[in-house]
């Protein structure tokens, strides 16, 4: 306990900590990156210098999105093929090599559906197929068991573009997630299966709150998971600032979200295998360096590393993740990258470094 006050007052003395007087460092959170262009498609910058990278951060887990229709060459027929015919190169090698570098790896499995599992027959996230899309993950965790241990289901199943019709889409969530837990734990009953994946706010026709979308997905279900899965952003605010509704969920207002996630585990709506409330893993963070929301480069680089300390510093979060490390060589839409396309580390990149050298004795190895 002693050595771990020295770390907490080092972090406070350095300004990377907010601090707290109830809540104790989560024991072992993880440092989790996610880049799939150069981490699982090896584009521009390089798999192998993104690795180097990951270890200057401390990373000890990638996260990684797999693409339902984008896994297989039989995705655009209207009747499910008699076989499947994967194509797993690209994800067996990164995983191989990140167990080589000691990093373990969460996949994600998500949209787009193949054409013949969803409610239009294109490929899309229309209305995906729940039995299908939980053979889907049978077979994605019968290939990689005893290398991959944890799955999380979906991505940002709040957000229009990731699942529709959207009124419908805490329904339609609730079958595809029970269909994949049970197929994934029947298949590797060892790996841990993250339900949620949320976005953080509401964004009208385009967004439901990530409370009001969690509340209507549980219902009356009895469902279980490892833990939640969420994605706080606030590219916006400070993140000691709370913003948005009552049910929206950013990096300062996680209390929201560990509230009801103990609600529904009181009430046997929504607990982990043993019995107990949800614990917390943040699987996207990020500040955007372009377009009308990119934010200052020294204030994003405070801010990048404050938003860490509070995370570390809640005792329910297991995991915190920098979504991009480095950008493509033209702008796109959404990026939040640490490192600029000609190979340069910005700001954030160093902060985080530095965040991460003073927190060792406190994050998982």
């Amino acid at each position: 306990m002693r050595f771990k006050a020295l770390i907490v007052s080092s972090l406070v003395a350095a300004g990377m900590v907010v601090p707290a007087t109830s809540a104790h460092a989560a024991r072992g959170m993880e440092v989790a990156l996610q880049d799939d262009s150069v981490f699982l498609n090896n584009s521009w910058y390089g798999r192998d210098l993104a690795f180097q990278r990951a270890h200057e951060l401390g990373v000890t887990r990638l996260r990684v999105n797999v693409l339902w229709a984008r896994t297989m060459a039989n995705a655009a027929g209207r009747s499910a093929p008699a076989s499947p015919n994967y194509q797993w190169g690209n994800f067996d090698t990164l995983v191989n090599q990140a167990a080589a570098q000691g990093i373990k790896v969460q996949l994600t499995l998500t949209g787009p559906a193949p054409a013949w599992a969803t409610g239009n027959h294109k490929i899309g996230v229309y209305r995906p197929n729940a039995p299908r899309f939980a053979k889907f993950a049978a077979d994605v965790a019968a290939h990689f068991k005893g290398r991959v241990d944890r799955y999380g289901i979906w991505n940002e199943p709040n957000w229009k573009s990731w699942l529709e019709p959207h009124g419908s889409s805490p329904r339609i969530y609730r079958g595809l997630y029970k269909g994949a837990y049970s197929a994934i734990k029947r298949t590797d009953p060892s790996a841990q299966v993250l339900i949620g994946e949320t976005s953080p706010q509401a964004r009208g026709r385009a967004g439901m709150a990530p409370l009001t979308w969690l509340r209507a997905m549980v219902g009356h279900s009895k469902l279980k998971a490892d833990g939640y899965a969420h994605h706080p952003y606030d590219y916006r605010s400070s993140p000691k600032h709370v913003s948005g509704g009552k049910n929206d969920v950013t990096i300062a207002s996680l209390g929201r979200l560990t509230k009801e996630l103990s609600r529904l585990a009181h009430k046997r709506l929504l607990r982990t295998p043993h019995g107990g409330a949800l614990p917390l893993y943040l699987t996207e963070y990020g500040y955007l360096v372009h377009g009308r929301f990119a934010m200052n480069s020294k204030r994003a680089a405070k801010y990048l590393s404050q938003a860490f300390s509070i995370a570390l510093h809640n005792p329910r979060v297991k995991s915190m993740l920098q979504y991009g490390l480095v950008s493509p060589p033209t702008i796109v839409n959404w990026d939040s990258s640490l490192i600029a396309a000609n190979g340069q580390a910005r700001p954030m990149y160093s902060s985080l470094k530095s965040w991460v050298a003073h927190a060792r004795g406190a994050l998982a190895r």
